[in-house]
């Protein structure tokens, strides 16, 4: 419940990864091009030259505008929902829940991947 139904147009173009968790799902389907915003936490060689190119997600705790103004200037942001609800990814007009770090062990994080490449349009990839 407290959902809200979003519509994305299919494969997305330019997306925001709000956690290093699910940067290594975008390595594995090869589609690092499309993230414009990345984490600053990101570690992997590709992830680091994009930090150096710019491409560092301002946090939520940092300069207002600009982490807003980075979160509208692409098609999704793949984010996790608070602690208590998801009034953080509802509020986000382009926020996609991806509660990788919240399930119960890793096959079933691993899952998350084909639910990513569908908003890249690359399901047969994730299998």
């Amino acid at each position: 419940t407290g959902y809200i139904r979003k519509y994305f147009g299919v494969p997305v173009q330019s997306s925001a990864a709000m956690s290093t968790v699910l940067l290594a799902f975008i390595d594995s389907l090869g589609v690092q091009d499309r993230v414009k915003f990345v984490d600053s936490y990101a570690t992997a060689p590709c992830w680091q030259k994009a930090l150096a190119c710019k491409a560092e997600m301002e946090p939520s705790y940092g300069n207002a505008t600009l982490h807003t103004e980075q979160l509208a200037a692409v098609d999704v942001v793949f984010m996790s929902c608070g602690a208590s609800d998801c009034k953080n990814v509802n509020a986000q007009k382009n926020g996609v829940n991806v509660p990788v770090s919240q399930e119960a062990g890793p096959v079933e994080s691993a899952e998350y991947i084909k639910y990513i490449a569908a908003f890249f349009n690359l399901e047969p990839k994730a299998k």
